[in-house]
């Protein structure tokens, strides 16, 4: 089962990686940096019926970029 749950969130950080922007320093950041960079925030998450609200403290220095994150990693629209 831990082998199961580390190879999962490989490919969370994987997916994460892959998405930044290609000539960005993050597509090749190792993933404690991405970790270190990225996940420890202070963000206030809502889960609602249909969407997931992620609230970033006013002073987030990568806002940019988990903003960017956000939008690549976001479902696709239905018309």
């Amino acid at each position: 089962m831990r082998l199961m749950l580390h190879g999962c969130a490989y490919w969370v950080w994987w997916k994460l990686r892959a998405a930044c922007p290609k000539r960005s320093p993050w597509r090749r950041a190792q993933f404690d940096t991405l970790r270190l960079h990225l996940v420890r925030l202070a963000a206030t998450i809502v889960e609602k019926k249909t969407r997931i609200i992620v609230t970033l403290p006013a002073s987030c220095p990568r806002k940019g970029l988990l903003l960017l994150l956000f939008d690549a990693l976001a479902p696709p629209k239905t018309a």
